[in-house]
């Protein structure tokens, strides 16, 4: 089985903020690779937005990606292999950073 460390989850996570860019949907894969493994977030998300109220002339909005379906595959060599991916536990790494 693949466990994935925080540094892959982060780097996956940036992928897939990188693939939805400013668009508030996104339907596609992400892929990681190093030199041991392949990573594939095959995924639909939904991106929410919502501006927080301040007292500063600026306006702050906060981006909240909502998954609707994904699947992730590991390969090592051309054998696919189990993980422990949690899409929750991508997230949380991403916010740690």
């Amino acid at each position: 089985m693949y466990e994935f460390s925080n540094d892959v989850y982060v780097e996956i996570a940036q992928r897939l903020l990188e693939a939805i860019g400013c668009r508030d949907y996104f339907n596609g894969v992400v892929a990681y690779d190093d030199e041991d493994v392949c990573c594939r977030l095959r995924t639909t998300v939904v991106v929410r937005t919502r501006r927080i109220p301040t007292l500063l002339p600026t306006i702050i909005t906060e981006r909240e990606i909502v998954p609707v379906w994904w699947d992730m595959t590991t390969e090592m060599g051309s054998e696919e292999i189990t993980n422990d991916f949690s899409f929750g536990e991508m997230m949380d790494a991403l916010r740690l950073t």
